[in-house]
């Protein structure tokens, strides 16, 4: 099977009318995330960490202070992981898609992706949005760097985490992020010009299952199948 990667935008629609015309993309800090509370879709505690650390993965942990002196916690004392941020990693503005990269025979979106607006764009032209991305970064001095985003179990996984890893409860995001260094504590909007000639008109989002069709066999019908 040969890699392929089709991006939608999920939002309000006056939000997508703003992309496709004008190129706007609403960046927020990656911290953003974690302190939302009313927002199911959207909100992440584990947001804007770096690394996190499962106390049934260490014997035991250390703690020094200049003045407290060094203290010492067994794992179990800890009521959860142990979340550590670092700002020169963390500090970045996102842009969040749905990312399609290999046939859906069912349906396209889980219901649970419905919380993130009414409509949805599609990007018919993956590589030129990404160019345009590129290049206006650079001509604003901003570094740009895009990924899909990885899952991981946070009951079991300990590691590096960073805006390109999330935890599993958001699988059903399938998620690929753009993001901006370096990262401002607003919101950045982000103008890379008209996406008109690359996108789809905006499209209700609760008719996507209906209206899309990325199916095995219209893949391989587009010569996305070997």
């Amino acid at each position: 099977m040969q890699e392929f990667l089709i991006l939608l935008k999920l939002g309000k629609r006056d939000h997508l009318e703003a992309l496709r015309q004008e190129g706007l993309l609403y960046m927020n800090p990656l911290a953003y995330f974690s302190k939302l509370e009313l927002d199911a879709a959207r909100a992440d505690r584990l947001e804007g960490t770096t690394r996190i650390i499962q106390p049934k993965h260490v014997g035991e942990f250390k703690f020094s202070h200049p003045i407290l002196g060094e203290h010492r916690v067994p794992p179990g004392d800890l009521a959860g992981p142990v979340l550590i941020s670092l700002n020169r990693i963390a500090s970045c503005n996102i842009y969040c898609m749905f990312a399609i990269t290999k046939p859906i025979d069912g349906e396209i979106l889980d219901a649970r992706n419905l919380e993130f607006g009414d409509s949805f764009v599609l990007i018919l032209n993956t590589q030129e949005f990404i160019n345009r991305m590129n290049k206006a970064a650079k001509i604003s001095h901003l570094a740009g760097e895009r990924k899909l985003v990885e899952y991981y179990d946070p009951e079991e996984y300990s590691g590096d985490t960073g805006p390109f890893r999330k935890s599993s409860a958001f699988a059903h995001q399938n998620e690929f992020r753009l993001i901006l260094r370096p990262g401002s504590d607003e919101a950045i909007k982000f103008k890379i010009g008209s996406l008109v000639d690359i996108t789809s008109p905006v499209l209700p989002l609760s008719e996507i299952n209906r209206i899309l069709n990325f199916t095995t066999e219209s893949a391989r019908e587009a010569g996305l199948l070997v």
